[in-house]
């Protein structure tokens, strides 16, 4: 139904430089980033040190109150939405600029560091000669944010953020979102629902590439049960295979069956089997006991799907319902499917926004960009809201390697560049007619 927006998007997008009013800000704003480097660093520093997993609620809040004022600077008005103290979760930081200039974009980024709960936060450390930086959230999201508002920033300098029509989303738990998923991310939707564009301070792997397109992500939980008995009766009829081999039976078959499915993938993560098991999902951890001499009663596999469309979702579950409902002898088997977060689809408004973007990033000397291949970035906030917009971006942040660890690599040059280019093409958007 959106499709004959696309077209329209495209021409505008593409004009959209001739229609701006001369000078051109694009030297300018580029100027003021290469000035900001340093200051960028030392505040980066700051938001990494501070430690924010995402089941460490009071943490994540405090990185969100180190960016607030930033963003109150810059004529943002700005508000916690909070979550059910149940959820152990921070919520999330909203940000307005209220304006009228072109049309109303909706950037995105998340305050929390994806580490379990137990596991301590890497500070940060600058290389010698000062090319990389690491820690965690070094690029995934804190140099995000750092990007985001130093944009925002090169904007201002240039006089261009005055009448923007601007709202931020930074969430407190991106890629764990607390349940009810509708309450988690309802600042984020209604926000999409009054935006034309949404633009992702996700990070890049490298300067020449962008997202406009990512993989949905579900959990699924197979609990495979079986008969008790000493190991001595194992086939028999009494006795049957047990939980184990029912449960291996089940994850061979979807290891077959994956290649009929390009860009899906059914990752078993966590496998526990024996007399007994208990999982914790919270704190990824489990235990399992038993002996080698009796047949296993208990069985778990806790996995991850990840999918490119909402076809193959459902094709997905379909298959694993399909591979729990015949079970082997004396056995039985149960799957838990849990929906997590859409596919973001690459659309040809997505396709626009990125031409739109390597052209800025060519004026401003740099590459042209490529689109990543979907099946090549898992999920993230942007795919919650992507078929609500005319159209999305994702990885205006940093490049740099290892996210989602204590040793994330930034590649320090990618901060003031990232930060340019964003300010381009936000600046870009907004001298289109909305």
């Amino acid at each position: 139904m959106r499709l004959s927006l696309f077209p329209a998007l495209w021409i505008l997008v593409s004009a959209s430089l001739a229609m701006a009013a001369p000078p051109t800000p694009l030297p300018a704003m580029l100027q003021h980033a290469q000035a900001a480097q340093q200051g960028q660093l030392q505040w980066l520093a700051t938001l990494v040190n501070q430690s924010s997993n995402t089941s460490d609620a009071q943490g994540v809040r405090l990185v969100g109150e180190l960016v607030r004022p930033r963003l109150e600077a810059l004529g943002f008005e700005t508000h916690w939405q909070d979550l059910p103290a149940e959820t152990g979760h921070a919520g999330t930081l909203v940000a307005r600029h209220p304006g009228s200039r072109g049309p109303h974009l909706l950037l995105i980024g998340h305050l929390d560091t994806v580490l379990p709960a137990d596991t301590p936060s890497g500070r940060f450390q600058l290389s010698a000669d000062g090319k990389t930086a690491t820690g965690s959230g070094v690029i995934d999201d804190k140099g995000g944010l750092v990007v985001m508002v130093g944009a925002l920033e090169a904007l201002q300098s240039v006089g261009e953020l005055n009448d923007a029509a601007i709202t931020i989303i930074l969430t407190g738990d991106e890629e764990q979102a607390a349940r009810p998923v509708s309450a988690s991310r309802r600042a984020l939707i209604e926000a999409a629902n009054d935006s034309t564009i949404a633009l992702g301070f996700e990070f890049s792997l490298a300067p020449d590439e962008m997202v406009i397109g990512r993989r949905g992500l579900d959990e699924w939980i197979i609990q495979s049960s079986g008969q008790s008995r000493h190991s001595s009766t194992l086939f028999a009829p009494d006795s049957g295979t047990g939980a184990i081999y029912e449960l291996a039976r089940i994850l061979d078959a979807l290891r077959q069956r994956q290649a009929d499915f390009p860009g899906l993938t059914l990752n078993p993560g966590l496998l526990l089997g024996g007399q007994q098991v208990s999982e914790n999902a919270e704190g990824s951890q489990g235990q399992a006991s038993g002996q080698k001499t009796i047949i296993a009663a208990s069985a778990l596999a806790h996995g991850d799907a990840r999918f490119s469309d909402e076809g193959q979702r459902a094709a997905a579950r379909d298959m694993l319902q399909q591979l729990t409902r015949t079970s082997l002898p004396g056995t039985r088997s149960q799957l838990q499917w849990l929906p997590r977060m859409p596919a973001m689809t690459a659309t040809q408004g997505n396709l626009a926004l990125l031409d739109a973007m390597s052209a800025l990033n060519q004026q401003l000397g740099g590459p042209t960009l490529h689109a990543v291949p979907p099946a090549n970035r898992g999920g993230a906030d942007i795919s919650y809201i992507a078929n609500k917009v005319k159209a999305a971006l994702d990885g205006l942040g940093p490049w740099g390697q290892g996210a989602h660890s204590k040793q994330e690599t930034l590649q320090t040059e990618s901060l003031p560049w990232a930060t340019a280019r964003a300010a381009a093409l936000i600046w870009q958007l907004q001298h289109m007619t909305p």
